[in-house]
């Protein structure tokens, strides 16, 4: 198990998989040091040694494939890593997808866990974020 925490980094895991199909078990977390640090079967799979649930972000379609871009700009504040997510995105054919999770403050390594799928989410990429970045979409106060 590996700790990926990094300041202004974004990992992001995607998904084409029916978000209905997949078990309520793949998100159960397990909370330790203070109930800060979380673990599931997702993080395990991918080696995560814990994520922080304040620092995690997931947007999907309960039903069908939904435009990546949309997805990942409802849920974070800055534009700063869409246009790379997006290169990533087409070169992986991973545009539509059925739902999205990003872990910010997070450089995941996919040299380091060897591991960049499992069957329900795909790793995309570990992105550089400012958070004083316009964001995409705009914000309702």
């Amino acid at each position: 198990m590996f700790d990926f925490s990094k300041k202004n980094k974004v990992s992001v895991w995607v998904s084409q998989h029916p978000y209905a199909d997949i078990p309520d078990e793949y998100f159960e977390e397990t909370f330790s040091r203070n109930n800060t640090r979380a673990t599931n079967r997702w993080s395990k799979n991918f080696r995560l040694k814990f994520f922080m649930p304040e620092n995690m972000e997931t947007n999907g379609s309960m039903d069908g494939l939904i435009d990546i871009r949309q997805a990942a700009g409802e849920c974070s504040f800055s534009e700063s890593y869409i246009p790379v997510l997006m290169s990533k995105a087409r070169k992986k054919d991973m545009e539509q997808i059925s739902w999205i999770v990003l872990v910010f403050d997070c450089e995941y390594s996919l040299r380091q866990s060897g591991i960049g799928k499992d069957e329900y989410l795909t790793f995309l990429g570990a992105f550089d974020y400012d958070d004083a970045a316009e964001s995409l979409f705009e914000v309702e106060h």
